[in-house]
């Protein structure tokens, strides 16, 4: 993150006891997870993960199971149960390697990886005009941030802040580290022109999380055959930038291995916000099939779930023609001239996973 973007950040606000016992509880997680032998650590997730199954409340598990039924229709319960249990090891094995990043060498990394269509966004990075990258809460996304920067893709996130401050400048610092440039997301801030700059002027590849949006301001949209709500600052910076997007994953294969994974580049900024959005979430749909119990998304994510009242849904249940009223309110909520705020432009969540390197 450049010393200009932390300028623009509002002082800190004063620590309580409770801000220090949060931070101190990360800090030990951090040196905790360092200090666990490798194969240890391998076996963690698959521990924890089942535990973590079996004790979560049956609401949040009839909602991972409901998430993932919706991305996999055909799915027979026995198929669905453990889908929603691998999902758990999986979610398990993404905080694991997340604490742990600071310990992984780049050639431990890449070794370790497996990759397939990397050469998309390696021409971004050649054409030395930038480009867009668009992940969900899908895999290891964080030691996937690590791989890429190995291929000096340039890769520039948005990072909700959170308090205690100094718990987000360790993030950011551990993000850093890992040759990840780091935008924070201020309400009122300047996020899409600072992507905007990103690309266009540094060559850039501006990472944004698009499968979540719980704004509730974000264009509702078609999504595994359902109306969703999804954070259009996807679409919003290809129309600003005239960039191409990819989408992209780092997937998890047995217990120590990854698999990069980037699909074939698609353009959007020759269309409005909302259209680009749909097709965004289309190629979203195409990654998540490819690894359904590795996206972690735990709480409600669909129109159905999150604002079952809303005349969208209504019109959805009765087999009408739902995405005329979509589009009739996202018209009406971004007058001429206007555009995504800063939480849409990251598709920030309650749990503050606001970039493709939060978890």
């Amino acid at each position: 993150m450049s010393r200009g973007s932390f300028d623009q950040l509002p002082p800190p606000p004063h620590e309580t006891l409770r801000d220090r016992a949060v931070y101190w509880q990360y800090r030990s997680v951090w040196e905790g997870a360092a200090l666990l032998p490798d194969p240890v650590a391998k076996r963690l997730p698959r521990r924890i993960g089942r535990s973590w199954w079996r004790l979560a409340s049956d609401e949040q598990r009839d909602q991972v199971r409901r998430n993932l039924a919706r991305v996999v229709p055909d799915a027979s319960p026995r198929e669905l149960r453990h889908l929603v249990r691998d999902a758990y090891v999986s979610y398990a094995r993404y905080w694991l390697d997340s604490f742990r990043l600071h310990t992984m060498s780049a050639e431990e990394v890449v070794a370790a990886a497996g990759a397939e269509g990397l050469h998309h966004a390696d021409a971004m990075r050649d054409s030395g005009q930038g480009g867009i990258m668009a992940t969900g809460h899908l895999g290891s996304w964080d030691v996937g941030a690590f791989f890429t920067s190995q291929r000096d893709w340039g890769m520039v996130v948005v990072a909700e802040m959170v308090e205690p401050r100094r718990l987000f400048e360790r993030f950011v610092e551990l993000r850093r580290d890992a040759g990840i440039d780091v935008i924070p997301l201020v309400r009122g801030g300047n996020m899409l022109d600072q992507l905007e700059e990103r690309v266009n002027e540094h060559g850039q590849l501006a990472t944004l999380l698009a499968d979540r949006d719980l704004t509730k301001k974000g264009p509702i949209v078609e999504f595994f055959g359902e109306p969703c709500r999804l954070p259009p600052g996807t679409a919003a910076l290809a129309r600003r930038t005239g960039r191409p997007i990819v989408t992209g994953a780092f997937l998890t294969e047995g217990d120590d291995r990854f698999f990069g994974v980037v699909h074939e580049p698609f353009r959007v900024d020759h269309l409005d916000v909302y259209d680009g959005t749909q097709v965004v979430a289309r190629e979203l749909e195409r990654m998540i099939r490819r690894a359904p119990e590795q996206w972690h998304v735990f709480v409600p994510n669909w129109l159905a779930d999150r604002e079952p009242d809303h005349p969208v849904v209504d019109a959805w249940f009765a087999g009408r023609d739902w995405r005329a009223l979509a589009r009739e309110e996202r018209d009406g909520a971004e007058p001429e001239g206007t555009g995504p705020t800063p939480t849409d432009v990251a598709g920030a969540d309650e749990d503050g996973d606001a970039t493709a390197a939060d978890g």
